[in-house]
């Protein structure tokens, strides 16, 4: 009796295991869905990450680049600011220092008309830029208005310039145009 109870386990032993079950072509899609969508969320994250860097380092940069900035009256900013969209391929304008109708530089490119509006300041920068400068852009027959300064802008200025379409540059985005200047030269 004992050596048939080994002879049947023997036999079992022997056998190889069951085959896994296999997946149907739902749960497979399903797994493949889970996978993608997992390592989708992951680069998302990985992305967010650097760009909130990326952001950091930007402002960093532009409150240093404003702090030299502060330093220039606002006829030497205005003129600093021809250089710089000039070396950014614009074709630029001062306009009078006095009676300018809202903007100091007006600005060309690829067929479009800037007026901007600059304010060399070191703290908010209100609603009434925001109008100058589309008075200007009004008074210059430009397409767009931009006001570009060392500072940032009240709660007040940003709801105008959102309606009216005006686009506002702090420290923070002139830091990212002279950064943007000083990789085009670095490149050449």
């Amino acid at each position: 009796m004992i050596g048939i109870l080994s002879a049947i386990k023997q036999i079992f032993s022997d056998r190889p295991a069951p085959l896994p079950k296999t997946e149907s072509s739902a749960e497979r899609q399903e797994r493949h869905r889970k996978e993608a969508l997992g390592f989708a969320k992951q680069k998302h994250r990985e992305i967010s990450q650097k760009q909130r860097e990326q952001d950091a380092w930007h402002q960093r940069y532009g409150k240093q680049q404003a702090a030299v900035l502060n330093q220039l009256s606002g006829a030497e900013f205005e003129t600093y600011l021809a250089g710089l969209f000039r070396q950014l391929g614009y074709q630029v304008n001062l306009t009078p220092t006095t009676g300018d109708y809202g903007a100091d530089l007006l600005l060309s490119k690829q067929g479009e008309r800037v007026a901007v509006q600059a304010k060399c300041y070191t703290g908010s920068v209100g609603v009434s830029a925001v109008q100058e400068a589309l008075s200007g852009m009004a008074y210059y027959q430009c397409q767009s208005a931009w006001v570009v300064t060392t500072g940032n802008y009240t709660n007040n200025a940003i709801e105008l310039a959102n309606k009216s379409n005006v686009r506002l540059f702090d420290h923070t985005e002139l830091g990212k145009l002279i950064k943007q200047l000083e990789d085009t030269s670095n490149a050449r």
